[in-house]
């Protein structure tokens, strides 16, 4: 039996190890340090009464009564943020105003057309936009702090549905100069193998981000490992690192292509037997209904952004 002092941040927290498997990865997704998940995890055991976690090779996993508690945390976190959702509409302070969450990917990458239109057709509805990485915003959702958000869709999705709206495919991105691109102008550059950009330095982003699992997971089919690997929490500020000559990298073609000379010094290569993509779309807390304006943007999101790739 959890006791009355049960702390939802403290709730909020385990969920975010049990997602990561990692107290390293939950403390970064947190904002917090990892001796203070540690603090919070062992007092949260003590509280349920039973270890919630066990070691498992370099990270942790779930003991049975973890699971038990995840489970009911789906349904704790879904009640306090329709309990808060309900309050704040008594008070008149969210019919007006749509909570969005939203990738820095996302964001800068096909997110203003839609918004403009949505502006234009609910013009008596603001919009505060949340951004943050796929995994964090996927957990606002959970937690109600957002009204929908659109990001890569996780592989779990507990607590949430989702709608696709495009599939993201990869390229290589190498350093280059402008006039080199030029050169190349409707001529595909050679392919980079998957060999070369394991023995150069690479730009990635952080272990344990779902872009950077399926770029993992690439190299550990080639049975590769990178020997020199760069991290850094956007894509966008991966691709000016690669502009810069600091290393090469595997980022979305959409970042690459959508808007003609963004990056003029990438050269953009394919990637031989790369053969890895993501899924980006709509995710909602499941079990809740939508009010009119999050339809009306359900929508236009759709149409906008709905399998253009």
């Amino acid at each position: 039996m959890i006791g009355s002092t049960l702390n939802l941040d403290y709730l909020e927290t385990f969920r975010a190890v049990a997602l990561h498997g990692s107290m390293h990865r939950a403390a970064e997704e947190r904002h917090m340090t990892q001796p203070a998940v540690t603090r919070q995890m062992t007092m949260l055991s003590r509280e349920v009464g039973a270890p919630l976690f066990s070691r498992f090779g370099r990270g942790v996993r779930l003991t049975k009564a973890g699971e038990v508690l995840l489970r009911e945390s789906e349904e704790i976190v879904r009640q306090v943020g329709e309990a808060l959702r309900r309050v704040r509409e008594a008070d008149g302070l969210a019919r007006d105003r749509l909570v969005l969450g939203c990738s820095h990917y996302v964001a800068s990458n096909g997110l203003a057309a839609p918004l403009r239109e949505f502006g234009r057709r609910a013009p008596g509805v603001g919009i505060t936009l949340v951004l943050g990485s796929s995994e964090a915003i996927a957990g606002k959702v959970r937690q109600g702090e957002v009204d929908m958000a659109v990001a890569t869709l996780p592989v779990r999705g507990e607590g949430l549905r989702s709608e696709r709206l495009w599939r993201d495919t990869f390229a290589g991105a190498t350093p280059a100069e402008p006039e080199e691109v030029r050169k190349n102008t409707g001529r595909p550059l050679p392919a980079l193998s998957l060999e070369r950009l394991a023995g150069s330095p690479l730009i990635l982003p952080p272990a344990g981000s779902a872009t950077r699992e399926l770029i993992d997971r690439a190299f550990r089919k080639k049975k590769l490992r990178p020997s020199q690997v760069t991290e850094l929490e956007t894509l966008e500020s991966i691709a000016a690192a690669v502009e810069m000559g600091l290393g090469l990298s595997i980022l979305p073609e959409r970042l690459l292509s959508s808007v003609p000379g963004r990056y003029p010094a990438i050269a953009v290569r394919p990637v031989e037997g790369f053969g890895e993509f993501r899924e980006i779309g709509i995710l909602l807390r499941k079990g809740r209904d939508l009010r009119p304006q999050e339809e009306l943007l359900r929508e236009i999101l759709g149409a906008r952004l709905g399998e253009r790739s």
